[in-house]
């Protein structure tokens, strides 16, 4: 039974990670098209680089997203603090309320809102767009941060308190080293999630916008080119990067609180 229960998570790997793979590997492809193998080249890198349209909607999409995130954050963890700390009346209620664009499918989010900002005269632009994707960024970063603030002792800000520390004390000398990696993590996921959304920024996007995701779709609709396999591979490139040094950052962390003093 373990033999078996091994070869599907060795198959589920293979599953998850071939794609990627081929993508990195087809970036070197010397051949135009992707069902051939033409031998090793970087000319589709260079033509990445000299793409001013694919550039500028890379910079839209790092805007949304780093704004979006942000926002997301700083709500998220606003409202996990005042939803962790304080039982008032109707705490179910705004935390449902805080929730429910989880559930909620895109396509319903996005006329809805596209509906809001046409109702309140508000033209389509970037600005919408990130108040779109906050709408569903929110919810993650307020989960994640509510799970982080509910472990902590509550009497910590208490104490600070009584040792005469002011509110903005409180908050950046202790729960904000408390909660520093919940506060990362929240930050990365919400970027992740704004950055690779279509949905919401199909319907809250406007003239000048576009955001690498729309822009990557209206492209494949000719079929996937080298450009394209070289713009993922470097995407990936990026994540491994981000992700491999907050491990080594949260590693190093563990190591230090672990390790015995003299």
């Amino acid at each position: 039974m373990d033999r078996v229960v091994a070869w599907i998570a060795r198959l589920v790997f293979v599953f998850l990670y071939v794609p990627i793979v081929a993508v990195i590997v087809y970036s070197f492809n010397a051949s135009r098209s992707t069902s051939t193998w033409g031998g090793v080249s970087l000319q589709w890198y260079g033509e990445l680089f000299r793409d001013g349209a694919l550039l500028q909607t890379l910079r839209t999409s790092l805007i949304v997203g780093i704004s979006a995130a942000f926002l997301a954050t700083l709500i998220g963890f606003l409202a996990a603090l005042g939803l962790s700390r304080y039982r008032l009346r109707g705490h179910r209620f705004v935390l449902g309320a805080v929730l429910l664009p989880l559930i909620v499918p895109e396509i319903v989010l996005g006329a809805a809102l596209l509906s809001v900002f046409s109702f309140a005269d508000i033209r389509l632009s970037i600005f919408t767009m990130v108040l779109g994707h906050l709408v569903i960024t929110l919810p993650l970063a307020t989960l994640i941060l509510m799970g982080a603030l509910s472990s902590l002792d509550p009497t910590l800000p208490e104490a600070a308190a009584d040792l005469g520390a002011s509110p903005w004390q409180t908050f950046t000398r202790v729960l904000f080293p408390l909660t520093r990696s919940a506060l990362l993590a929240a930050f990365l996921l919400s970027f992740t999630t704004s950055f690779s959304n279509i949905v919401i920024s199909t319907f809250t996007g406007g003239v000048g916008s576009t955001t690498l995701p729309l822009r990557v779709y209206s492209l494949l609709k000719t079929g996937v080119t080298p450009e394209i396999n070289a713009l993922g591979a470097l995407l990936i490139l990026l994540t491994i990067g981000i992700v491999s040094a907050v491990g080594l950052r949260q590693m190093r962390r563990i190591l230090a609180g672990s390790t015995p003093t003299p």
